[in-house]
């Protein structure tokens, strides 16, 4: 693991440092974990990407919604671009309009709270410094294949977006792009948002509205996102935290996008 990649994380529970220990295992091989011996945690590394949350401690809309996209996860692009097929977009306009608002500048650490198969990584400069959090395994697995087709770098993370491992003000952009509807405490998500990024730094945040989840609740291999929602999806412009600076709450998209944006007062 990158030096300096490991010295931006942190126990997401304990908010402790973490070190990365190798112990041979019972086939011979090695096996890595991030570990805080004072604090008593351990985290596994499978595959290169640092496991923060096993499936058991997962619950409520996080472990419904981790549960669909892992199941998901191998046609997920296809079944993403189907489905802005029918609502008459274009998955390349709708990322590059959305990107296009991030403020990265060479040498950035870019923070992604929701990185699923890494297809926003494709639209990116290629100067930058990338993490990607997700909380399907499923996900990661096709981002981390896709990476090198893409000719882009990325860490990844499996975690939840509520409880970032990241120490504070660590990133210079912070973004999520999708999925935070369906996130058990969005709330607390944008608070940790805050919390990593750097002051000064712009976030910016985009989902669906409750006119596409309708229209969704319709379509087979969509409809499974949108059923049974326990209520109307609306742009958590409440959640964001007093203080913030230059506030937007928009529409995109002929109202199918909700838009928010802020900035950590500097």
């Amino acid at each position: 693991m990158n030096p300096e990649t490991l010295n931006i994380l942190r126990c997401p529970v304990r908010c402790a440092p973490l070190q990365l220990v190798t112990q041979s295992s019972s086939h011979g091989g090695a096996l890595e974990f991030l570990a805080n011996d004072d604090h008593g945690v351990k985290y596994r590394i499978h595959d290169g990407i640092p496991i923060f949350v096993e499936r058991e401690q997962i619950t409520d809309l996080n472990n419904k919604y981790r549960n669909i996209y892992d199941r998901a996860a191998p046609l997920y692009d296809f079944i993403s671009k189907v489905g802005l097929f029918v609502f008459g977009l274009s998955e390349e306009k709708i990322r590059k309009e959305f990107l296009s608002a991030l403020e990265i500048r060479p040498g950035d650490k870019v923070l992604e709270t929701s990185v699923g198969t890494g297809s926003n990584l494709r639209y990116l400069p290629r100067d930058a410094k990338y993490y990607g959090l997700d909380l399907s395994w499923g996900m990661l697995k096709v981002c981390k294949r896709k990476l090198p087709k893409m000719g882009q770098r990325a860490e990844l993370f499996l975690g939840e977006a509520e409880n970032l491992p990241f120490t504070d003000s660590s990133f210079d952009v912070v973004f999520q792009m999708g999925g935070i509807n369906f996130f058990s405490d969005r709330g607390k998500a944008i608070r940790e948002m805050v919390r990593v990024a750097k002051k000064g730094t712009r976030i910016i945040i985009m989902d669906e509205t409750e006119k596409v989840a309708r229209m969704s609740e319709k379509i087979p291999g969509i409809k499974v996102w949108f059923k049974d929602r326990r209520e109307p999806i609306a742009a958590p412009l409440d959640l964001i935290p007093d203080g913030m600076e230059e506030v937007e709450s928009r529409d995109l998209f002929n109202g199918q996008a909700w838009f928010l944006s802020f900035r950590k007062p500097a």
